[in-house]
């Protein structure tokens, strides 16, 4: 018999019991009791033939030899009782009820049938109960197959489990798929038990082999590399997946099938193609020798379970396998691309592409041509042999190559069987001292302009190039154009770097001619500005003390505003004269251990009398800062600068001063509610004389020094200021400083 059988569209068959009618076996003795149990099943319509017996001997021989749904049996007989009955029930293997049909039966002896196995008893006075109690023990004994059944079915379905998760197993332990494969038809004939179990696989002509064959398959080394004998007769039913079955004595077997069949003293055969995503990649042959086998549906839902897992196995080799070829293409591309850039000498750049174009490849022969003058001219060359004679030097016409040969040393040509192509004079003294068997010639452009081309040959065999590998050997030519592209530029752009570096030299040396002049300017005219203006604010101070008599009011107020106007003169001389010396490296700082509160302090004493209904003036200071390492005129410099400009910018609510300290840091927060600072004029605001526009009436003019100053002066502590503020939400401006220096 052959059948190919989808086993996607297999259906369960289940049986139709509506019809059923019931085979009983009664033991009793007395014929009146018979024919009043068969009376009260007929009455209550009950479809059943039935057997009688009244001695063991004849109730053993209908057991063995016929099936039965129930046995109906006197408790006490004259030579046995209902005990030897279930034994002889129990021997005959036939799982049905057995009930109690009797006289009298106390509870206590009732108690004793159930646990010796009987199923139920009905009293002969009350034999109405009968039809009850045989449809209740016939539906006990059905759902009790159905669960055994169940419990069959799912070992079955556990064990067949089992060995997908062995298989799945082995293919997260290794991307070796021979190990793979070979565990799996281990794992098939363990659970199956044929006679062999192996995996064929098509070859690149489309052939069937045997590849993998189980341990235990008997004649295992005779079966391994022969080729599949089933394949040529089933080709279509391997295609589209079905699962075969072939039997040998099925007439339809074909005469050249059954006489292999004779020969590998074959009886029944299953294969289960192994086909992913509409793709033949093999299949699974369970061969039987020592008997006809009908292979069932558990057996055959196995086979086609593990068929789909070494189908996903194969795929996924063979996507691992282009993976690595990737990989190592890649790979070698990258060789390439560092041998080229290790150096810009154009003759070993070429030596090196052709030498390692030639590993990669395992080719016989590489070679560099250019075009010089309208003539192709080998540059450089690889071979893998001394024995192989040398190409350098030799020249010919292009125009003999593209009119007598089918080349065009603009585009990829490749012959895989150069013998086959007519060659022209000049092409053939080229070649003639060793047979060309395979030509790959790729074009290499330099900047689109046409240089020559990388040329791949074989005198040993025919190879064939995969357009992967094809595509590889172009991406080789572009790398080779970039880099002799690079190499030919080197002197030109050396030149350029040279002109370049020369004027950048001179442009700093005005530069820093420009910065050392403006440096002194402003350190001189720093001093010769203080100078008068010293001189202003003392005769300023006398007048406003009127040591040489009184003033009136209008006096006072312009000598007042004479003394502010110097002050904030002295005090833009100063921030000019600290960040000129700052910026030429002048600047010394003077480090002490401060007591943080108390030059906090002093700070704010300067803001108190300054404060409005409208704004108020906070300060907090964690518990755990005491001192800090710190220049002490310059600490307050910065935080009477950060401190004055949160005035100058916040009308309504308050100007915090924080401090706090981190494992290596403290903290010097000023915060205010003001109107912020826009992202944009955040990147400008630690800039020398840059002033913000803030659109308000500011209580003080800035010089645009503060700022710029105090980050100076703070990273001149080894430490930073940093802003965070977002427009009309407020600013906090932070000093960093170093805990200890």
């Amino acid at each position: 018999m052959i059948n190919i059988l989808n086993c996607a569209q297999s259906q369960p068959v289940q049986k139709q019991n509506s019809d059923l009618i019931l085979k009983l076996l009664i033991v009793e003795d007395v014929l009146a009791d018979v024919e009043l149990m068969v009376l009260a099943l007929e009455t209550a319509e009950i479809k059943f033939t039935y057997n009688a017996v009244d001695n063991l001997k004849n109730c053993e021989q209908l057991l063995h030899s016929k099936s039965y749904d129930a046995v109906l049996a006197d408790y006490r007989l004259p030579q046995f009782t209902a005990y030897q009955v279930l034994e002889l029930l129990q021997q005959s293997a036939q799982e049905i009820p057995l009930i109690l049909v009797t006289g009298s039966l106390g509870e206590e002896a009732a108690v004793d049938c159930i646990k010796a196995g009987m199923t139920d008893y009905v009293l002969k006075e009350r034999l109405f109960r009968l039809p009850i109690v045989l449809r209740r023990s016939l539906e006990e004994f059905a759902l009790r197959r159905q669960q055994k059944a169940a419990i069959v079915r799912i070992q079955k379905q556990a064990q067949q489990q089992a060995i997908i998760n062995r298989i799945v197993q082995a293919m997260r332990e290794t991307l070796i798929l021979d190990d793979v494969l070979k565990s799996s038809v281990d794992a098939l004939h363990e659970a199956l038990k044929p006679s062999r179990c192996f995996i064929s696989q098509p070859d690149t002509q489309k052939e069937m082999w045997v590849n993998h064959v189980s341990t235990a398959t008997i004649n295992r080394e005779d079966c391994i590399g022969v080729k599949c004998f089933v394949y040529p007769y089933y080709k279509e039913a391997f295609q589209q997946g079905k699962i075969i079955i072939i039997n040998r004595n099925d007439p339809s077997v074909p005469l050249a099938l059954h006489e292999l069949f004779n020969q590998w003293n074959l009886n029944s055969v299953l294969i289960a193609p192994l086909v992913y995503q509409q793709t033949l990649l093999g299949g699974i042959i369970l061969q039987q020798c020592d008997r006809d086998r009908i292979w069932n549906e558990d057996e055959i839902s196995l086979l086609q379970a593990i068929s789909g897992q070494c189908a996903i196995a194969i795929h996924q080799a063979g996507i691992f396998h282009q993976l690595q070829q990737q990989t190592q293409r890649e790979k070698t591309l990258n060789q390439i691309s560092r041998s080229l850039n290790s150096s810009l000498d154009p003759k070993y750049i070429l030596q090196e592409i052709v030498r390692l174009t030639g590993e990669c490849f395992a080719v016989d022969h590489v070679m560099i041509y250019a075009l010089e003058h309208d003539q192709i001219k080998i540059m450089r060359e690889w071979h893998s042999s001394e024995e192989i004679a040398s190409s350098i030097g030799c020249t010919t016409p292009l125009s003999e190559w593209m009119t007598s040969f089918e080349f065009s040393p603009y585009q990829v040509f490749y012959a895989p069987h150069l013998e086959k192509i007519c060659l022209p004079s000049k092409a053939v003294e080229i070649v003639k001292t060793v047979p060309h068997l395979t030509v790959l010639s790729v074009p290499i452009f330099i900047r689109d302009k046409f240089f020559g081309g990388l040329v791949l040959h074989t005198i040993t065999r025919v190879q064939v190039f995969s357009d992967e590998e094809i595509n590889l050997v172009q991406r080789i030519a572009d790398k080779a154009a970039i880099a002799l592209y690079n190499a030919q530029s080197y002197e030109l752009l050396e030149e350029l770097v040279k002109k370049r570096t020369q004027e950048l030299e001179a442009e700093k040396l005005l530069s820093d001619a420009a910065n050392r002049a403006k440096s002194e300017f402003l350190s001189n005219m720093s001093h010769e500005l203080r100078t008068p203006l010293t001189g202003i604010l003392g005769f300023s101070n006398i007048l406003i003390e009127e040591i040489f008599g009184e003033l009136n009011a209008k006096q006072k107020q312009y000598i007042q505003g004479i003394q502010t106007c110097g002050k904030h003169l002295l005090e833009l001389i100063n921030d000019l004269l600290d960040l000129t010396k700052i910026e030429a490296g002048k600047e010394e700082l003077i480090l002490e251990d401060i007591q943080v509160i108390t030059v906090c302090q002093e700070c704010l004493a300067l803001f108190d009398k300054n404060q409005s209904s409208k704004l108020q003036l906070k300060f907090a200071i964690a518990s755990d800062v005491t001192t800090c390492v710190a220049d002490h005129r310059r600490l307050k410099q910065i935080l009477v600068n950060l401190l004055s400009n949160a005035f100058k910018f916040t009308e309504i609510g308050s100007v915090t001063l924080k401090i706090e300290q981190t494992e290596a840091t403290i903290l010097f927060s000023v915060i205010d509610t003001g109107i912020g600072i826009s992202a944009a004029d955040q990147a400008i605001l630690f800039q020398p004389f840059q002033q913000l526009d803030s659109g308000l009436d500011r209580k003080y003019e800035g010089t645009g020094l503060g700022l710029a100053l105090s980050r100076k002066l703070a990273r001149l502590h080894g430490g930073d200021i940093i802003v965070k503020s977002q427009l009309g939400s407020g600013s906090c401006f932070t000093l960093i400083l170093p805990r200890s220096l």
